[in-house]
């Protein structure tokens, strides 16, 4: 029996979504790296032939593909990097095959993903499902425990009793919560039916799900950019209200006050069990930004006591700074410094800012990021790197606003959500620059307009 080439791409589909799948439920997971090998190589194969057999390069000029050649100079600036401008060749040599590779081999199924997805629509609801998978666990090990204890425990003790550190919930509710803030303005500037209402309550109960799961998780990251998300979210409701038929304006009303809801009371419960902080941020960072006063930063918390002959800053309250706003903002200033007198980089994504001091001759103990994703990124591979993505992140929203559609959407509201999220936690570090690359590469294939999926195959 012959077997259609459409028909066949979707069987590729398939098995291309149920490799993403397997990685989403795995990726933040430790341990696992031998079954994320597996799913990534299934993954591989499986989107090269959607790819292939979709021909979604067939007839397009360089125009059309330019989200993906910017893409792909990510991973070619890596390389020049390594050959002429890295400072540590056998660190980066080790990453380019390890981490880069991962990388790439998940940039290639994140293309084929938006490709299967646009082929078939009834893949569509379970790539949205498994987005929230890390919301869930979290959540139902947040309930385990509690249940264990007796008690409900607080976001300050879960954090440390389950194997998930913040920056996942956080990493992963954001991403959840730009797909869906996408999904709701594309269903709002449609004709609404009981269907699509039905869709809207589904995603707003997502993003309260993805709310609580970094609330218990103790993030503020998390919590500060998913709640922009959420304002971003009802401003754009609010702007189609006005510019839209007279008419739209009720029916987006509900949507608003369901996103001012859950606004107020997860900003509520956050303040209430949230770390110090909140209260002097603007004075914390002007402080903590002044490194010329204060040794602290040269070290991870919990060696602090080898400070010695001063005291730890204090505000004008007369308070300690807050711990996490002083290392975050110290060593990022401390950061972009370097990116300054080192422009071209390091070039170790897990490395590069330990390397980078040790290389300037600074005294420090320190073995982590700056907890800033995008100066370590600089950090790692200069300014030439962080041009590339920004051009990149400029391509990708035009097109995608541009396009209106679903999917440019979605691309856009990724985007969107990684630029400020990228500026206070470490997603360029480990496996979370895998998903980074992962999703950016999502946001970038679906920038690009799809022709009518059976016309593809003429």
């Amino acid at each position: 029996m012959n077997v259609s080439p459409y028909k066949n791409t979707q069987y590729f589909s398939v098995i291309c979504l149920i490799s993403v799948i397997g990685l989403l439920g795995i990726w933040v997971l430790p341990n696992t790296i031998a079954l994320r090998h597996v799913f990534l190589g299934i993954g591989f194969i499986s989107s090269l032939a959607v790819i292939y057999k979709s021909n979604f390069f067939a007839r397009r000029n360089f125009g059309d593909i330019l989200p993906l050649f910017l893409l792909s100079l990510v991973f070619i600036w890596a390389l020049v990097h390594y050959l002429f401008f890295s400072l540590n060749p056998n660190l980066e040599l080790q990453e380019l095959k390890s981490i880069w590779a991962r990388s790439l081999a998940g940039a290639v199924i994140a293309i084929g993903l938006s490709i299967a997805l646009r082929i078939q629509k009834d893949l569509r609801p379970w790539f949205f499902i498994s987005l929230f998978l890390v919301s869930w666990i979290n959540l139902a090990a947040y309930f385990y425990l509690s249940y264990e204890e007796g008690r409900f425990i607080l976001p300050s003790e879960f954090v440390w009793k389950f194997v998930f550190k913040k920056i996942e919930a956080a990493f992963f509710g954001v991403i959840a919560i730009s797909i869906a803030c996408a999904n709701l303005v594309n269903i709002m500037s449609q004709k609404l039916d009981k269907k699509s209402i039905i869709y809207m309550a589904l995603w707003f109960l997502a993003i309260t799900t993805a709310i609580i799961s970094s609330l218990v998780a103790n993030t503020k990251n998390g919590v500060a950019v998913a709640l922009g998300l959420c304002v971003l979210l009802g401003l754009t409701l609010i702007y189609m209200a006005c510019f839209k038929a007279a008419a739209s304006r009720m029916r987006i009303f509900i949507p608003v006050a369901i996103v001012c809801l859950m606004l107020l009371a997860s900003w509520k419960v956050h303040v209430q069990f949230a770390t110090q902080g909140w209260g002097t941020l603007i004075e914390d960072i002007q402080i903590s930004s002044q490194l010329d006063q204060h040794n602290f930063w040269r070290f991870n918390s919990p060696n602090w006591n080898k400070v010695h002959g001063e005291s730890f800053p204090t505000n004008s309250r007369g308070l300690p700074v807050a711990g996490n706003t002083y290392e975050r903002v110290a060593w990022a200033t401390q950061g972009m410094i370097l990116i300054r007198q080192y422009p071209m980089g390091y070039g170790s994504i897990n490395r590069s800012f330990a390397g980078m001091l040790n290389h300037a001759g600074i005294r420090q103990e320190l073995e982590n990021q700056t907890h800033s994703g995008w100066i370590d990124f600089g950090l790692a591979f200069g300014i030439p790197g962080i041009c590339i993505f920004l051009i990149l992140f400029s391509c990708i929203v035009y097109l995608g606003l541009r396009n209106n559609d679903q999917f440019g959407l979605m691309g856009t509201w990724l985007i969107i959500g990684f630029i400020p999220f990228g500026i206070i936690a470490e997603i360029n570090y480990k496996h979370n620059f895998e998903i980074l690359l992962f999703f950016i590469a999502f946001a970038a294939a679906s920038s690009i307009r799809f022709k009518d999926p059976q016309k593809q195959f003429s």
